[in-house]
């Protein structure tokens, strides 16, 4: 048995700059593409990072919860089950930590659906600010449901590494600096070389991954990696292209985000996942390797293993 990915959804930039609009459209739309509505979901988890007015408190992912209208009046549903929603913020990594912790909660029953969200935005909330020198992030959403699975379909485990040296990316409000505007303020470094390293340790978690769940040496891995597909974060805009050269891998086999402006950060993977399914490019696949790096510098890999059906589509 195995987590699976049910529905998904995106959200794309729009005039209001709002992350917590984003992450709740896009959570509406992921539930109505698979049938459902607000009361099926248990558990929200929102990994989203940058945020409206760098709001701190309350929870963001309650905010989101109250915009999609998650069984907010439990105690007079016949049921009576209530949903829970919690922020777990880890960058780029994010998404893949969800998919661990929503894991366990559906393995123990303790949850039957869990909605991850996601979304990013400059704190000013004004779009022509995202995607920039001074903040690299996409202006954008992303949602997926998962639940699970009575048969080998659905993620496996998630491996993490990390690597020495500096962050390499800091986002963070320089309060002696903000005064006033510090609701409408950040600053976000990138160190130089940082790709760099980025794709050094995109390599060694991939070989890693692959080794600990094949037992496989470098021929090995590369017979599993012939039929995987590459979905990653996207740090740069050629950043998935380049990894699957360096392993490589053929230039089909990697996914490149499309239609944002910028890094689309904590939605990276599941806009790579909902583009690739739409444009059919599961077929002749037999899995997906979903791998993010962000800062400290540090990584996630995890298989997704696809139906063996006659499209090739993960349902």
């Amino acid at each position: 048995m195995a987590t699976v990915i049910t529905s998904t959804a995106l959200s794309p930039a729009d005039e209001t700059g709002s992350a917590i609009g984003y992450a709740a459209s896009a959570g509406s739309a992921c539930l109505e593409q698979a049938g459902l509505t607000a009361k099926d979901i248990d558990v929200l988890i929102n990994v989203g990072v940058y945020r409206d007015s760098n709001i701190s408190e309350p929870s963001v992912a309650a905010l989101i919860q109250k915009r999609i209208g998650i069984n907010l009046e439990y105690l007079h549903a016949p049921d009576r089950r209530p949903a829970f929603s919690f922020d777990l913020m880890n960058g780029a990594c994010g998404v893949l930590n969800a998919v661990q912790a929503a894991g366990a909660l559906l393995a123990t029953g303790s949850a039957r659906r869990v909605l991850v969200v996601s979304a990013d935005t400059h704190p000013s909330m004004d779009p022509s600010k995202a995607g920039t020198a001074d903040f690299p992030y996409a202006s954008t959403g992303a949602a997926l449901l998962l639940e699970r699975t009575g048969d080998a379909r659905g993620f496996g485990r998630v491996h993490h590494r990390t690597a020495p040296g500096d962050h390499g990316v800091n986002g963070y409000l320089p309060l002696y600096e903000a005064g006033s505007a510090g609701r409408r303020t950040i600053v976000v470094d990138r160190d130089g070389g940082v790709l760099e390293r980025m794709l050094d340790l995109a390599v060694d978690s991939v070989r890693g991954c692959l080794a600990a769940e094949y037992g496989t040496d470098t021929d090995g891995a590369a017979a599993v990696l012939d039929r995987t597909l590459l979905i990653t974060s996207q740090p740069s805009s050629d950043f998935a292209a380049q990894l699957a050269k360096r392993l490589g891998m053929a230039s089909d086999a990697a996914v490149t985000v499309e239609g944002v402006q910028g890094d689309p950060h904590t939605s990276a993977l599941t806009h790579g996942f909902r583009q690739a399914q739409d444009a059919g490019r599961f077929a002749g696949f037999d899995r997906i390797l979903f791998l993010a790096v962000g800062a400290g510098l540090s990584s996630a890999a995890c298989l997704y293993h696809l139906a063996d059906d006659s499209d090739g589509a993960a349902h």
